[in-house]
C-alpha cells in the first residue's frame, strides 16, 4: 500500500471513529486534544489530516450525513404520503434509536448555525436543505410542497428539542398533529 493510500485509509478510519463519537456524545466532544487522546492520536496528527479544526468538524459532519443518508434511503421507498401520514412516520423515525442520535446532533448543529458559528453556519444551511429535499421527495406532489416540507421539518425539530429538554413531554403529539394535517385522507401511490 502506498503512503498516499495509507494516509487516506488512516484519515477515513479517524473520520469514522469521530463520526461515531459525535453521534454518541455530541459536539461537545470536538475539542482537538480530547478527541485526539480518545482516538489514540495527537491533536497535531488531526491537523495533519484535516488542516484545521473547522475542516475536521466539516469532514466529520459530512461523514455523519453520509451515515444518515443510508438510513433515510431505507425509508425512501413506497408511495409518497400526505403530510399527516408522513409527519406521523417522521416523528416516529425521529424517536427511533437508530435515528435519534442524528436528530440530537442536527439540533445542535442548527442551533450553532443560527448563532452564525463557523463552520456550523454553512453546515446547518446544507443540513436543512437536505432534510427539506428528503421530506419533499416523500410527500405527495402539491403546489405548496416546499411549505409543507418546511412545516413538517419545523414540527419534527421542535419535537426533538422538547424531548431533549423534557423527555416524555410529547406523547400525544403524533396523533394530534397527524389529524390536524389530514392523515385520514387517502395517500397517493
Amino acid at each position: 500500500m502506498s503512503s498516499g493510500h495509507e494516509r487516506e485509509g488512516r484519515k477515513d478510519a479517524l473520520l469514522e471513529a469521530l463520526a461515531d463519537l459525535v453521534l454518541a456524545e455530541g459536539l461537545g466532544t470536538m475539542g482537538l486534544r480530547g478527541v485526539a487522546a480518545r482516538l489514540g492520536t495527537s491533536d497535531r496528527m488531526l491537523i495533519y489530516y484535516f488542516s484545521s479544526k473547522d475542516q475536521l468538524v466539516t469532514a466529520v459532519l459530512d461523514r455523519v450525513s453520509q451515515k444518515l443518508a443510508v438510513i433515510l434511503g431505507a425509508h425512501s421507498v413506497g408511495p409518497r404520503l400526505r403530510p399527516g401520514t408522513f409527519l406521523r412516520t417522521a416523528l416516529g423515525l425521529g424517536r427511533d434509536s437508530s435515528v435519534a442520535p442524528f436528530m440530537r446532533l442536527w439540533s445542535d448543529v442548527v442551533a450553532r448555525g443560527a448563532r452564525r458559528e463557523v463552520p456550523y453556519n454553512d453546515i446547518a444551511a446544507k443540513v436543512v436543505a437536505d432534510w427539506l429535499g428528503w421530506i419533499q421527495s416523500r410527500l405527495v406532489p402539491h403546489p405548496d410542497l416546499a411549505t409543507q416540507a418546511a412545516a413538517i421539518l419545523s414540527i419534527v425539530e421542535g419535537s426533538v428539542i422538547l424531548e431533549l429538554a423534557r423527555p416524555g413531554s410529547t406523547p400525544a403529539l403524533d396523533d394530534y398533529l397527524a389529524g390536524v394535517l389530514g392523515e385520514g385522507e387517502e395517500d397517493a401511490g
